[in-house]
């Protein structure tokens, strides 16, 4: 007979709030009907280009994907580079960097409590802020997307992933990752958040995340 392990209050609430995230599956639903081949093609496109801008073109393998990796930082990017071609666009990249990096300092997220580690067998396991979560992982290396699995495949984790030789960018949709953020925040005064959640809001395609080194 199979015996499960009772899982607390505190990890069930956290693993609900991320399956009602859907991190990083919203860039198809924006997406218009009539032009959704056309249109996912090029944010396909683009998204790769800024990807290849931040961390190099070192493609996204599951040979590549496989250790531990540690946060070292928070990162930051967009699915267009137009902002950043506007004037004040790389200063306001820079001022969300700061916030964010602001925000997971005041949660106490850090190497310790934070980190991802992919297997070569196609599972993984978590840790976000010490809060443990594993499963079963895929890439698509076209579009640079890794989908995890975990609460026994019900639920799913989706990120953009951007990697070379020791450094992982982990980003997903700002709006998915600030409700985690939040969850997170509910037992501090952290005000940081709200902050990022209206610099989120003023800018669509924006990604936030992980800036992890591997062990």
């Amino acid at each position: 007979m199979k015996m499960y392990k009772v899982i607390s209050p505190l990890i069930l609430c956290t693993l609900i709030v991320l399956s009602s995230c859907d991190i990083l599956s919203g860039t198809s639903e924006k997406i218009n009907s009539n032009n959704k081949t056309s249109n996912s093609t090029r944010t396909e496109s683009v998204l790769s280009d800024i990807l290849n801008t931040v961390m190099g073109k070192a493609p996204l393998t599951y040979k590549n994907m496989v250790g531990t990796w540690n946060f070292n930082k928070s990162a930051v990017a967009f699915e267009t580079d137009n902002l950043l071609k506007k004037a004040g666009g790389t200063v306001v990249a820079s001022q969300v960097q700061a916030k964010l990096d602001e925000s997971s300092k005041s949660l106490g997220i850090n190497s310790n409590n934070t980190t991802f580690t992919f297997n070569a067998d196609s599972t993984y396991s978590a840790k976000l802020r010490g809060i443990k979560i594993s499963g079963k992982y895929t890439i698509d290396a076209k579009t640079k997307q890794v989908r995890m699995s975990y609460l026994m495949g019900v639920a799913h984790l989706n990120a953009t992933a951007a990697v070379s030789s020791r450094n992982m960018k982990l980003l997903f949709d700002a709006d998915s990752f600030l409700k985690l953020m939040k969850f997170l925040s509910q037992f501090t005064n952290n005000t940081s958040i709200e902050v990022l959640g209206k610099m989120a809001d003023m800018y669509d395609g924006m990604l936030m995340g992980f800036d992890m080194k591997k062990e």
